[in-house]
């Protein structure tokens, strides 16, 4: 077999490509890790890769800016699902040699009964029907893959399949598996016993190829005068020096297989071929094929309940652009799965659009409470880091530029409020995103600067968002803060940077059965939300009141 055949990675198109994410990775682990919890990161990489949850993280948080590597994985994840048949066969056959009887395999030699032997050689039986498996079908399917993953997937099984050793393996574990059917069909053990018929001492006398044959009824019990048998190996006592029991069947088997050096020799040859080319190699990238059978499934979910996700296609990181449509929040898809696990989604999960450009790249979001301003935040750092990840994503349609890394800033409620010790953490946080953060760097806050009085929160919130426009960071901050909202345009004046602050709003739609539906618009804030209507829609009205108590006192 060639050595320059080896078992493709399905994650790095090369070995540079990896060490050089092996290192980025490294680089951003000292970095702020909230963004993985706020954007419920381990719940996702749970969804796509229930057994490999961490290394489904690994890859999200690498945040991958390679165009090359990245496009190399969408390649094979769109192999995978152009051709179903694909994830059957790869899933059966090399989840079947991940959870063969690996360390039997490696303890042939080590065999203490025949059966244990035999299962030892099934299970390199198994390891030759997998590569064999894999084989036949990629090159039959060969036509229809285009990554290049795929393509050297086919070559490195053809080389393993077409190769001398497994030709070995092969010829070997036949022979081997013949004589164990063929060869010791029975042995012979003699036992001697006490004055009292208690056995004591046993003792290996033949080995046939031939089963025992019954005999008369009293042929097998009591051997006539001078037809005893005389014992090939050495006499194994049930007692021991200390007066305790010995085993007497593995020294038996031991003993056996020193006698028939055939089986041992068969035995030995078939370990050296096999481990000649270890099936490790191919048994490390079952975390990898998860992933992107995590991910397929993911996709044919989604799809299947009425939402789309897509390819996202790379712009120069320099561009610092996202054009995304038909966004949704994939943690809330989960939420609603749970509670209909059956329905469709298609009306019931609002689609957003999302435009960093020229035009706008740091948006500050206002709106009702409970009026999707969290999810629609979510929603656009999950598009970023699916992207970067290298998988299809939650939109329709989707252009972007990588980032160099995710910022998030999402207190939680019970932290919100008059607490000094709140806002000091707060504080220090922002602190080390303002030290670290680039004009590559994406930023999501959620009602961020909350902790203090409602003037310093103003105040505070502005002063750090004209350091957002300064640095160049691109993001969205929701927050209730409608005079921050109010000042973009005068922030954009007196501030230089090449980061455009602009205003977007939630707005509401009621259906019939008085179900609200948020979108997310561009547009001034607004004066009053959706809390107004709700509050005159149940008649809590100081006219209404006033009418009625001028009724009361005529």
């Amino acid at each position: 077999m060639s050595d320059e055949i080896h078992l493709v990675d399905l994650m790095y198109p090369s070995e540079e490509s990896r060490r050089a994410h092996t290192e980025r990775g490294s680089k951003l682990s000292k970095l702020p890790q909230d963004y993985v919890t706020n954007l419920e990161l381990e719940q996702l990489a749970r969804l796509i890769c229930p057994e490999y949850a961490q290394n489904a993280l690994k890859v999200f948080t690498e945040l991958s800016t390679d165009p090359e590597t990245l496009n190399y994985r969408l390649d094979i994840l769109e192999d995978f699902l152009n051709v179903p048949a694909l994830e059957a066969v790869l899933y059966e056959n090399v989840h079947k040699l991940y959870i063969n009887e690996h360390v039997n395999v490696q303890k042939l030699g080590l065999a203490d009964s025949f059966f244990a032997l035999n299962q030892r050689f099934e299970s390199l039986k198994t390891f030759i029907e997998c590569i064999t498996n894999c084989h036949e079908f990629l090159q039959k399917n060969r036509d229809k893959f285009r990554s290049k993953a795929l393509a050297g997937l086919g070559d490195y099984f053809a080389s393993v399949y077409e190769s001398d050793y497994f030709e070995e393996v092969k010829r070997e574990t036949d022979e081997c598996l013949k004589i164990l059917a063929k060869g010791p069909r029975s042995v012979t053990v003699g036992i001697n016993f006490d004055d009292m018929m208690r056995p004591v001492e046993a003792m290996l006398l033949t080995v046939s190829t031939d089963t025992i044959k019954k005999k008369g009824r009293f042929d097998w019990l009591f051997k006539r005068a001078g037809d005893s048998g005389r014992a090939i190996g050495k006499t194994h006592s049930l007692y021991n020096e200390n007066g305790g029991t010995n085993d007497l069947e593995a020294p038996l088997f031991r003993e056996l297989k020193d006698i028939n050096a055939e089986y041992i020799a068969h035995i030995d040859t078939a370990i050296r071929a096999y481990y000649k080319k270890s099936t490790e190699d191919v048994l490390t990238f079952e975390t990898q094929m998860s992933f992107y059978i995590g991910a397929k499934r993911i996709v044919e979910a989604v799809k299947a309940r009425g939402l789309e996700m897509c390819r996202p296609k790379y712009l120069p990181m320099e561009e610092r652009k996202m054009n995304a449509k038909g966004v949704f929040d994939l943690s809330f898809y989960i939420q609603m799965v749970s509670a209909d696990p059956m329905g469709s989604l298609k009306n019931k999960i609002i689609l957003n659009d999302c435009r960093f450009d020229d035009d706008g790249r740091f948006f500050v979001l206002t709106g009702a409470n409970n009026g999707g301003k969290t999810t629609y935040t979510r929603a656009i750092g999950i598009v970023q880091v699916f992207a970067q990840a290298g998988i299809f994503v939650p939109c329709s349609e989707c252009e972007i530029s990588p980032v160099d890394y995710i910022y998030t800033h999402f207190p939680k409620e019970e932290e919100v409020g008059l607490n000094t010790s709140r806002f000091t953490q707060e504080c220090k946080q922002f602190k080390e995103t303002i030290d670290t953060a680039t004009r590559y760097s994406m930023l999501l806050l959620n009602e961020s600067i909350q902790s203090t009085t409602p003037t310093e929160c103003v105040y505070i919130a502005t002063e750090l968002t004209k350091i957002f426009r300064c640095v160049g960071v691109r993001g969205i901050y929701a927050t209730h803060l409608l005079e921050l909202a109010r000042s973009l345009e005068r922030l954009n004046r007196e501030v230089e940077g090449d980061t455009k602050l602009v205003s977007l709003i939630t707005t509401v739609d009621t259906t019939d059965d008085n179900r609200r539906l948020y979108r997310i618009e561009r547009a001034e804030p607004q004066e009053f939300g959706y809390a107004r209507t709700i509050y005159e829609k149940f008649g809590v009205s100081f006219e209404e009141v006033r009418k009625r108590e001028e009724a009361r006192g005529k």
